[in-house]
């Protein structure tokens, strides 16, 4: 009876520490690299360096692979498959909301925008923007024909969840 109650009691606690700990994305365009972080779970990263690699580790798993290197078989068509099946009526406005609100958990931590159209002109007209207050030290309209994109957004699985079911 004791090791029901400590099985029960190890499963809720990795539960609540799953549901707790932090998921974060990082994007840079500088150098092409994405990263999908859950502390304490795992990572995945995908950059370039010549060719586009993933690489992911969980818990005790680690793998890279070179995307050059997958194949993709051919697909066989079935005539099943090709048939219209008949549509479901979905509430989009009750999925929109949803979505809305799980969006809203994502928090921007740090974000750069490095822009550069081209035309002279209009960078000179879009260069006041450099010193909005809310765009300040994030927002970079250039003439160096330099364009990137540095951010990162965080959440916890729990906000997804909640905002999800409520």
């Amino acid at each position: 009876m004791i090791w029901l109650i400590i099985v029960l009691f190890s499963l809720i606690a990795l539960l609540y520490g799953l549901l707790i700990s932090s998921v974060e994305l990082e994007v840079d365009s500088r150098i092409p690299f994405v990263r999908l972080r859950w502390y304490c779970i795992g990572q995945a990263v995908i950059w370039y360096d010549n060719e586009w690699w993933l690489s992911m580790r969980i818990v005790f798993y680690k793998k890279t692979i070179c995307f050059s290197e997958l194949k993709s078989k051919p697909k066989k068509i079935n005539d099943a498959a090709t048939k219209k099946k008949p549509k479901r009526s979905m509430k989009i406005r009750r999925m929109l909301r949803k979505m809305v609100r799980v969006v809203k958990t994502f928090r921007v931590t740090e974000w750069q925008l490095a822009f550069d159209s081209g035309d002279h002109t209009r960078n000179a007209q879009l260069y006041p923007l450099n010193f909005l207050p809310t765009t300040f030290k994030h927002l970079h309209i250039n003439f160096r024909n330099e364009n990137y994109l540095v951010l990162k957004i965080k959440t916890r699985p729990w906000k997804i969840v909640y905002a999800y079911l409520r």
